[in-house]
This record gives C-alpha cells, sequence and structure tokens, in this order.
C-alpha cells in the first residue's frame, strides 16, 4: 500500500503536480519545435531527451502490463531517435499519455505486484524498478530545465530559478 502511494506521488511530481521540482509538463510548456531541436555540440535535444523518455517509460510500462517489449536496440542512443518522423506537438502528447497511462496502471495494480521481479534474469522488485524510472524521469527533467535556462528560452516564474 505504501508503495504504491510513494511512486504514485514521485510520478505526479514528475508528469504534472509541482513539487520540489517542475514537472515535465511544465517543463516542456511553451517551447517551440525549433526551440526543442536544437542542439549544443555533442549535447541531445530536447526532443531527443523526449523521445528517450518515451522508450523507456512505454516499454516498461509494457513490462508492468505483462507484455514484451516490441523493439529490439542495439544502443541506448537509438532510444533518443524520433522513430517515426512525429511532430512536435505530438511527440509531447505520446510523452504525457504514456506518463498518464503508467499513473492508471498502478492505481489498478494489485499491492502484491511491487515485489514481483520486473526482470526475468534476475530478481529486481518492482518497487525498486519504478522508483529508478521516476529517478530517471527527474533526471532527464532536470536537463531539459538547464537547456532551455542555456538557451534563454526558461521563464523562472515556473519554478525553477
Amino acid at each position: 500500500m505504501y508503495q504504491k502511494t510513494i511512486l504514485l506521488n514521485q510520478m505526479a511530481a514528475n508528469y504534472n503536480e509541482p513539487n520540489w521540482f517542475v514537472p515535465i509538463e511544465r517543463a516542456l510548456e511553451g517551447l517551440t519545435t525549433e526551440q526543442a531541436s536544437e542542439k549544443s555540440g555533442d549535447s541531445n535535444s530536447i526532443w531527443e531527451i523526449v523521445n528517450h523518455l518515451i522508450f523507456w517509460n512505454e516499454r516498461y510500462l509494457e513490462r508492468f502490463k505483462g507484455n514484451s517489449p516490441v523493439r529490439k536496440i542495439e544502443s541506448n542512443d537509438e532510444t533518443f531517435e524520433n522513430e517515426n518522423n512525429q511532430e512536435w506537438e505530438t511527440v509531447k502528447k505520446q510523452l504525457f499519455s504514456v506518463l498518464n497511462d503508467w499513473a492508471v496502471a498502478l492505481k489498478e495494480a494489485d499491492d502484491s505486484i511491487f515485489e514481483i521481479s520486473a526482470h526475468e534474469d534476475r530478481h529486481d522488485p518492482w518497487y525498486s524498478v519504478l522508483a529508478n524510472i521516476n529517478i530517471h524521469n527527474a533526471y532527464h527533467i532536470g536537463q531539459i530545465v538547464e537547456i532551455r535556462k542555456s538557451k534563454g528560452n526558461w521563464d523562472s516564474n515556473q519554478g525553477v530559478h
């Protein structure tokens, strides 16, 4: 019970409920296609980071639902690519959708699933994997805000000064 509550609170903080940091919804608010695509050196663009978040959140959500991942990857670098050449607004909606789907799946999940291993080849319980997914999402949200700040397109009234 407590695991589920904690994980749901973390997911909400990452998705759309401002807490100790800016949620992804706010971090992407008002960002144009051009701004999302802009790169500096070898760093990933915001758009690429969003693609990466979609990939890993969808992949683990499918596992959580009992499905095997469909797409095989050779390198994590592939997860930053815009696989279907989707428009920026579509990509954002896809990320928001998967984060919402995660919240629904967690709310509906039986508490016993959190102790079950998320992987077939090692014992890594779902509560631990989900906590790491939340940390991973928060890390990349911070990157997005920092990129926006460095490009001069972040409004500090949005929550991070």
